[in-house]
């Protein structure tokens, strides 16, 4: 991934910063449908970072429910955590949306996989 900026009438191309994978991570997590999940590793290969910094990415979310990190859940399945309540709550608003947990786990039939449909940044 690279960013391009503009500076003083300049298009300056650079790698990006911590803010710049943030934002990135939280547009991708904005096209996930309801009812649908993806993982930390997805996210990570999409844009080039350890499935770690995705985590720290949704814990540091000040919107959780605005931007849906509540739809990042680990690749076996299992919920992983949530910054808001816990993944009581984590668990909660994938009942709601529709999602479908079985033993603690998101069954493969609605977790998507960004590096299929964008490729990696």
């Amino acid at each position: 991934m690279i960013v391009l900026e503009e500076k003083k009438e300049k298009v300056i191309v650079r790698k990006p910063n911590t803010d710049d994978l943030r934002e990135a991570v939280y547009a991708l997590l904005m096209l996930i449908p309801i009812g649908k999940v993806t993982t930390y590793k997805a996210l990570a290969r999409a844009i080039g970072v350890h499935p770690r910094t995705i985590a720290r990415f949704m814990a540091s979310n000040r919107n959780p429910i605005v931007i849906p990190c509540h739809r990042v859940v680990m690749s076996n399945g299992n919920l992983g955590g949530y910054s808001l309540g816990g993944t009581n709550v984590k668990k909660k608003l994938l009942e709601i949306e529709g999602v479908k947990i079985i033993n603690g786990k998101v069954s493969k039939d609605y977790i998507i996989d960004f590096t299929y449909i964008i490729g990696s940044l």
